[in-house]
Parts: C-alpha cells; sequence; structure tokens
C-alpha cells in the first residue's frame, strides 16, 4: 500500500490538485459538482492544405444537477475542443469557471513504471500535467492513461473540479 501511494505521488508530481481532490473525493460529504459521463473527440487534419489545417469537435456528455446535458464544441485541437465544450455546460452553472484558463501543458511518456511500459514506446503509459490559474490562484492537475486524450480529459476535469471544490449547490 505504502508503495503504490508513493508511485502515485511521483505520477502526482506538480500536480497537488489532482493529488488532493483524490482525497477529498473520499469523504462522505463530499459533493461532486458534476460528473463527465462520456466524451467523444473528432480530430482531422488536412496534411494537404497550405498550412496544414485541423478541425476538432468534441461532444460530452456531462451530468449535473441530476440531469444529463449533452453538448459539442469544436476548437484548436483537442484539447481545446473539449475545454469549449465542458465551459458551454458548465459555466451555464458555474460562472465562475470563466475565470479558469490552462496556462501549461505537458505530455510524456511514462517509463520506467514497468518493464512493458519502457518495450512498449507511443504505447506506454502517458502522463499529462497541467497548470490553471483563475487570476488569484494556480493549481496543477494530472492524468495519466494509455491514451492520451484519456489522460488530457482528466487533467481538464480536475482543473474544473478543483475550482469549485467548495461549492455544494447539489
Amino acid at each position: 500500500m505504502a508503495r503504490d501511494l508513493k508511485e502515485d505521488f511521483f505520477r502526482l508530481d506538480g500536480a497537488w490538485a489532482s493529488f488532493e481532490l483524490m482525497s477529498i473525493r473520499r469523504r462522505d460529504d463530499y459533493l461532486k459538482p458534476f460528473r463527465v459521463l462520456s466524451c467523444k473527440i473528432d480530430d482531422q487534419v488536412d496534411l494537404q492544405a497550405q498550412p496544414p489545417r485541423a478541425q476538432t469537435e468534441a461532444t460530452v456528455l456531462i451530468e449535473i444537477f441530476g440531469a444529463e446535458e449533452l453538448v459539442a464544441a469544436r476548437g484548436h485541437g483537442p484539447v481545446h475542443a473539449v475545454d469549449n465544450a465542458m465551459r458551454k455546460i458548465l459555466e451555464k452553472h458555474y460562472p465562475q469557471l470563466s475565470e479558469v484558463r490552462l496556462e501549461e501543458f505537458d505530455v510524456r511518456l511514462m517509463h520506467g513504471i514497468t518493464v512493458e511500459d519502457d518495450e512498449r514506446g507511443a504505447g506506454a503509459l502517458v502522463r499529462v500535467l497541467a497548470i490553471f490559474a483563475d487570476g488569484t490562484e494556480r493549481w496543477g492537475t494530472v492524468g495519466v492513461a494509455a491514451d492520451i486524450l484519456q489522460a488530457s480529459v482528466e487533467c481538464i476535469i480536475d482543473g474544473m473540479e478543483w475550482k469549485l471544490r467548495g461549492e455544494h449547490k447539489h
């Protein structure tokens, strides 16, 4: 158990908001402000265009206040599209999220966790570290998954939820 926590801590290095959220979410009195139920990302890149152009659309299904809301949004790449889609729903209920900005975004392969990861190369787990700010505070979140988009979505969820962690509007 202690070894698992230590490994998790190193994966969360620089992402103390995600680490604290893990602890907060375990409390019986914590009400999750929203839940992302699904996320579909359509990312097309036209390499023949000069300069190459990307068209990305994300469709997100979020449960909020007991109801499900489905929305789609476009963006400059998958992370931007997911962020835009989530904001379309969440900012209606939590206007303070309009202050939150993604300031830094870092993706790394996680070599050395297992022997298999070292042999997988681009198929290894990825760690996405995101730094958010709202003009007053800065916080870091992390997502770890075999899929870079899944890890990125985890970061965005944690970033938004961190801002709302004191809200109990349910």
